[in-house]
This record gives structure tokens, sequence and C-alpha cells, in this order.
């Protein structure tokens, strides 16, 4: 499990500590269901449906659709790049937000068991009252094993550090954002489908001083189409 470990040092490197201010809590309950096709032998398509449930499950509050085309430039890199449009439907209306994205993901040589890998994201988000546009920086680091030789079943545990590139008013202030720590157990069902699910614990900001803590089950279905 040193890598699990090696996880929670870096979460805690990249700013998310337990002594900080803890102004909210939420149960929510996230799914997500994602469809990659391999379109020709370097060319790849993502489309992303992802309801987010707030107020401990009682209450939809975002629904994401994130759409890209991406290309493989050698066998542990490809780029991507896409559009989502975020539909925030806690209060009285729903706004949309529309992100721009680009991304780098890296596939990284076995360590023992272990598969890990890397993803890099920078987002350009727009959405009513803002000013103006924001840009992000996301880097997700991830690692997976079976639970053990041959087993359909893995384990799985991952790490996302998100930061704000400017301030904008209203919006996002510059510097850290958010931070996802996941660890749970996948299956893969069939050679085109893979199931996944677990705990996420996301700390973030409101804009301001004050700290969000989600405490979130989510599941995630993965399906490749064609089969690769």
């Amino acid at each position: 499990m040193r890598i699990a470990f090696l996880l929670g040092v870096f979460a805690l490197v990249l700013g998310v500590s337990p002594t900080r201010a803890q102004d909210y809590q939420d149960g929510q309950l996230w799914s997500q269901t994602v469809v990659t096709s391999q379109v020709s032998a370097n060319w790849r398509t993502h489309v992303e449906l992802q309801p987010r449930m707030f107020d401990n499950g009682r209450e939809l509050g975002f629904t994401i659709i994130r759409t890209a085309v991406g290309r493989q430039l050698t066998p542990r890199l490809t780029v991507w790049g896409g559009y989502t449009w975020v539909a925030r439907s806690l209060g009285p209306s729903t706004r949309w937000e529309r992100r721009s994205w680009q991304q780098a993901s890296i596939s990284l040589p076995r360590a023992g068991s272990w598969t890990p890998s890397m993803r890099l994201r920078i987002e350009q988000r727009w959405l009513e009252p803002w000013a103006n546009v924001t840009h992000r920086v996301r880097l997700m680091a991830r690692v997976q094993r079976p639970v053990r030789a041959n087993s359909p079943w893995h384990i799985a545990f991952y790490d996302e550090a998100m930061f704000t590139l400017d301030t904008t008013t209203p919006g996002p202030y510059r510097g850290y954002d958010r931070n996802r720590l996941f660890s749970g157990l996948g299956r893969r069902v069939s050679p085109a489908l893979t199931v996944e699910g677990g705990y996420l614990w996301e700390n973030s900001t409101i804009y301001g001083p004050g700290q969000r803590n989600e405490h979130v089950a989510l599941l995630t279905l993965n399906v490749a189409w064609p089969r690769r």
C-alpha cells in the first residue's frame, strides 16, 4: 500500500490540511457514464454524462455533459480537446456553465502489480454573473491493481488537485480551488464494460475564506466502444 500512502502525502502537499476551516459539510451521490470510442488507429472520441445529487442525496445539483476528441501520439500519451456543459440546478432556476478544455493523458510504466497514470487538464470556464472567462488547471494521479492475478476485480486510488489561474469578480479566486481523493473497487464486466464504485472526499473553497467538505458515493460506468 506504499503507493496509496504516497497519494495521501501528495494531497497534503497540494494544500489539503485537516486543520483548515471546515465551514460546510454535505453527503452527495455522483454517477458518471463515460463512453470512449476508437474511431481509427490513433483517433478517439469521448462522451460523458454525470449527474450529481447534493444535500445528502436529496436534490439534483449538477448535471455535467462532456464531449471530446482525442489523438494518441505515442503508446503512452493521448491528447484531448473538448467542450462541457454544466447544468447548475440548485436554487430557483437552472444556470448553464460552459467549459472548453484541453488534456494530456499519460500511461506510466507498471510498478509491480500497480498500473499508474496521470492526467493534466486545462479548462476555460464561463458562467453568469462571472465578469470574465476563468482558467483552471487540474492534475490527477491514479493507481490501480487487480485484487489478485487474473481477477476481473481491481482496487483504485486517485488524487486530483485543481488551481484557478486568475481572479474573476464575481467568481472564482486565483489559487487553490479544490482537491479530490478517491478510493474504490471496480470490476470488468465484459471486454467493453468496467464498473467502479467507491468513496470520494472533496475539499474546496467557496470563492473566499470558507471551506467545503463533500463526502461522495461515486459510481462510474466505463464503456469502450467499439471494443479495443
